[in-house]
């Protein structure tokens, strides 16, 4: 079964307040439980335009101190996710493009996703595309894992 993901408030450390997209006017009605799609929706604004959203709606009294999410659950557990928006948008294809020369890099490339799932045929590439092919063909999660780990490099 596919899990169910939220954008939430943290409120306090390990306290999280689910955000239902629609009760946002920027949002202009949609909603999706489903983490690509909500990348896809946060990406269009910066984290005070969702602050802001929240505040406006009357959903929670928003503080500085408090952060954006992305919740979903696992075994009974909150899980939590970095969430994209404006702010952290990276063009991961391009930088693996850019760095694709490098062994040291495209070796760091294939320990991550091979530490996350198993992917044989990266290693033995024979050129950019079929390692941008391959890349691609893994889940979303892993690829937003690797967004992440090349982003804060």
């Amino acid at each position: 079964m596919e899990n169910k993901y939220n954008i939430a408030v943290v409120t306090k450390p390990n306290n999280y307040f689910p955000i239902n997209l629609r009760d946002l006017k920027i949002s202009n009605n949609y909603n999706t439980d489903k983490l690509e799609e909500l990348d896809n929706f946060t990406l269009k604004y910066t984290k005070n335009d969702i602050m802001n959203a929240i505040k406006e709606a009357n959903l929670l009294d928003i503080n500085e101190d408090m952060s954006l999410v992305i919740i979903y659950y696992e075994k009974n557990d909150i899980r939590t996710l970095p969430i994209l928006t404006k702010e952290i948008s990276f063009d991961m294809w391009k930088y693996i493009k850019d760095n694709y020369e490098d062994k040291n890099f495209k070796n760091k490339v294939f320990n991550f996703l091979n530490n996350k799932v198993e992917i044989n045929n990266l290693k033995s590439a024979k050129d950019l595309n079929e390692f941008l092919m391959i890349i691609s063909g893994v889940p979303y999660i892993i690829k937003r894992k690797l967004y992440f780990y090349l982003y804060e490099k």
